[in-house]
């Protein structure tokens, strides 16, 4: 023993007081004081304000006697282990007072200081070894966890409070019973299984898993299962330490179903949460950590706010420490006004860029008005900043757009008063608007016409577009036209609380559609015009083919049919003319490249020419228009060509071809001759058409200037109406060629 040791003798007897002392001296090999008292009083009284590690005492004591004198000790001394001191003739009494609690007894005469010093030193160590099991009963005792032993052979032979309160048994209904009572039937080779673990040495700590109660009911314990040796070292029987860990399951799966919902809300809505703890300078995070700061939760796990606020935007920095952090601090006082804060800032991600972000928060504060965690949200609110700034631009450019443009815009809340003025029309200023009504603006018709549309919108709720005029005296500018758009206006929760109207200034475009409409007209005058002129040439090319037959007293019938279907080709021409011009987006000319291909598809459906007889060749210079007056005799010419080679060049079936050619020449002649100013030259181009077949020819008898068909007569008359050359070649086939100006149109 390493303590001095503190000895209290009960001995009347100083020579048996001084044998013990001499035995002390001699065989003791530790350090002690001894104390020596006579009476039973005496030592009582000494024990009230002295400690003492051990008591020798005597039974026979002047004040007491026999067992007595040990039970009043022991009684105000239970912790202080006592060694009796007996005659021969008291050995039994020693004995029983053994079995009351004394820790041994030793019998005066036989006892030597061997003895004596061993039983001291057995006497203090055995009573510590006894506290220590009564305190480990004690806790045993009054756990509120289930402690229990069971055997080898899985029966139980120990039983606590706590294991009564757990599993509902009393300790009499269950010791000697199988362990398996307690376990459900689908853990029936559980304890088997945890057994063989503790056998082969493993330990088992705060184990998982259900037990079943007196009452059927499963509950969730939590165990921790530990190895109990006999004095020889063999496992003997194994100690189970339980907890009933239901409430605490259900709520810890309630809290995680909790975090699980408030996880993916946040990860789905791209929220951060966080939790700044003041007091211990940690940051705690979840949600969409990387995907809004670039750190995993590892790298921000348990990071103070020096990280965060050093990430932030250095322009941002001062006003987030201001409100954040200054006014949202350890020491701020009576912050009713600040225990939330709402703040939009730039932060640097990882990968070094900056994103915006929305930061929502609540300072928890203690009972003394110091804060000590901050709770918050943040959002990536960089894609909404980038459309706030487009829209920003967005509408300066419309601002900008509108400055100067004849579109007026203007809201008038339910009573019809201007409430809002933009770009007003001339004659108008914002501050004689706002708050009027039309009434109060404009005249009496059309005011009256302005209110019933708007009326109408807030009635139905739905929008509109009309024309309407504002009638206005010429000294003020003449009446003005609008198109006006008006809609309902809605509040945030959809109530209508208003109009709001566009109105565009369509003035000037209605005078140019009255224009136009004027144009129209004359246009439709022109074309009953030609229409009327080329009906008075049909009506003449039938006069003259009538002429033809009137010399002769018998009709060939063949002949009679022949001159009525050349007419009609000559009619088709002109028609196919009117079709391509009035079928065209220009009214005064046409592409006479897709006319001739019309025209001579037309002739050789009208003459039953198949294509493996007679083949047409077009060679038309792309992009030449000629105006009705050049287009209707040209077109004629080639009817007559075209419709005089399928019906002569080629008799009994021959097989041929007719080619069209078609190009210009461009010639530039001022008026007088001379060189003038090239604003003053007129210009023209000249077109060479050329009408060639490789049939029989055309006889020599056939004199163009002089010829008897009315065909080549028409040519001829065409041909100098035009103020065109004509030219025949009959050397190799028959080549009709036309050569007209045409004055070009500016």
């Amino acid at each position: 023993m390493d303590e001095k040791v503190e000895i209290l003798l009960f001995e009347d007897n100083p020579g048996d007081a001084g044998l013990i002392e001499e035995m002390l001296e001699e065989f003791a090999d530790f350090q002690y004081e001894f104390k020596t008292v006579q009476t039973l009083n005496e030592g009582l009284s000494f024990l009230k304000d002295n400690r003492f590690d051990i008591i020798l005492s005597d039974l026979g004591l002047p004040d007491s006697d026999g067992i007595d004198t040990f039970l009043e000790i022991h009684a105000r001394n239970s912790r202080i282990p006592i060694i009796i001191l007996t005659g021969m003739n008291d050995e039994k009494i020693g004995v029983e007072a053994v079995k009351k609690g004394a820790q041994d007894y030793l019998v005066k005469g036989q006892v030597d200081g061997r003895l004596l010093k061993r039983s001291i030193q057995y006497s203090i160590e055995r009573k510590k070894a006894e506290e220590r099991v009564q305190n480990l009963a004690n806790i045993v005792e009054s756990s509120n966890d289930a402690i229990v032993t069971r055997s080898l052979d899985g029966f139980i032979t120990s039983w606590n409070l706590g294991a009564e309160q757990i599993y509902g048994y009393l300790a009499e209904e269950i010791l000697g019973k199988p362990a398996s009572v307690l376990m459900p039937s689908v853990l029936e080779n559980e304890s088997q299984k945890l057994t063989e673990m503790i056998k082969q040495g493993e330990k088992i700590h705060q184990y998982e898993t259900s037990r079943l109660r007196k009452d059927g009911t499963i509950i969730d314990v939590s165990m921790t299962l530990s190895p109990v040796f006999d004095i020889s070292g063999e496992l003997m029987a194994i100690s189970v330490i339980a907890r009933d860990i239901t409430e605490s399951k259900k709520a810890e799966e309630m809290l995680h179903d909790s975090e699980e919902r408030y996880r993916i809300v946040t990860e789905q809505t791209g929220q951060l949460i966080y939790e700044h703890d003041i007091e211990e300078n940690k940051i705690y995070w979840a949600g969409t950590i990387e995907e809004i700061t670039g750190y995993t939760q590892e790298e921000l796990l348990n990071t103070g706010i020096e990280l965060w606020i050093n990430n932030v935007h250095p322009e941002d920095q001062k006003k987030v420490w201001n409100q954040k952090i200054t006014g949202c601090g350890h020491d701020v006082k009576n912050t009713e006004n600040k225990r939330n804060f709402h703040l939009e800032y730039r932060f640097r991600r990882k990968d070094g860029e900056y994103i915006h972000v929305e930061d929502h928060g609540i300072c928890l504060q203690k009972g003394n008005y110091r804060t000590n965690k901050v709770l918050g949200i943040m959002k990536d609110i960089t894609e909404r900043k980038r459309i706030e700034e487009e829209l920003r631009k967005s509408e300066e450019r419309f601002r900008l757009a509108l400055r100067g443009s004849s579109i007026v815009m203007f809201s008038q809340d339910l009573e019809l008063r201007y409430t809002w003025v933009y770009n007003p029309a001339p004659g108008f200023k914002i501050e004689d608007v706002l708050g009027k009504r039309d009434y109060e603006i404009y005249q009496p018709e059309d005011a009256e016409l302005f209110t019933s549309i708007k009326r109408q919108v807030l009635t139905s709720d739905t929008g509109r577009r009309d024309e309407v005029v504002t009638h206005r005296p010429a000294s003020a500018g003449g009446n003005m036209v609008h198109d006006m758009t008006t809609e309902p206006l809605h509040d945030s929760i959809g109530n209508i609380i208003g109009v709001i109207c566009v109105a565009m200034d369509i003035t000037e475009k209605k005078e140019a559609e009255n224009f136009l409409k004027k144009i129209e007209e004359a246009r439709k005058k022109e074309i009953h015009h030609r229409i009327k002129n080329n009906l008075q040439v049909i009506s003449s090319l039938l006069d003259l083919q009538a002429e033809k037959f009137a010399v002769n007293e018998v009709y060939d019938t063949s002949k009679v049919l022949a001159a009525f279907r050349d007419s009609q080709n000559r009619v088709i021409s002109m028609a196919l003319i009117h079709e391509e011009l009035y079928g065209s987006k220009e009214i005064s000319t046409l592409n006479f490249a897709t006319y001739l291909q019309k025209l001579t598809e037309e002739l050789f459906r009208c003459y039953n020419v198949g294509a493996s007889e007679v083949k047409m060749v077009l060679e038309i210079e792309e992009n030449i228009f000629f105006d009705m007056d050049t287009a209707v005799p040209l077109g004629m010419i080639v009817n007559e060509l075209v419709s005089n080679s399928l019906k002569h060049a080629f008799p009994d079936g021959r097989t041929g071809e007719i080619k069209i050619k078609l190009s210009r020449e461009i010639n530039e002649k001022s008026e007088d001759g001379g060189i003038e100013d090239s604003n003053e030259a007129c210009k023209s181009t000249s077109y060479i058409l050329v009408v060639s077949d490789n049939g029989v020819g055309i006889p020599e008898s056939i004199n163009l200037e002089d010829s008897d068909t009315l065909g080549l007569q028409l040519v001829t008359i065409l041909v100098d109406q035009l103020d065109g050359e004509l030219e025949l070649n009959r050397n190799s086939s028959t080549k009709f060629t036309i050569k007209i100006t045409v004055a070009d149109n500016k």
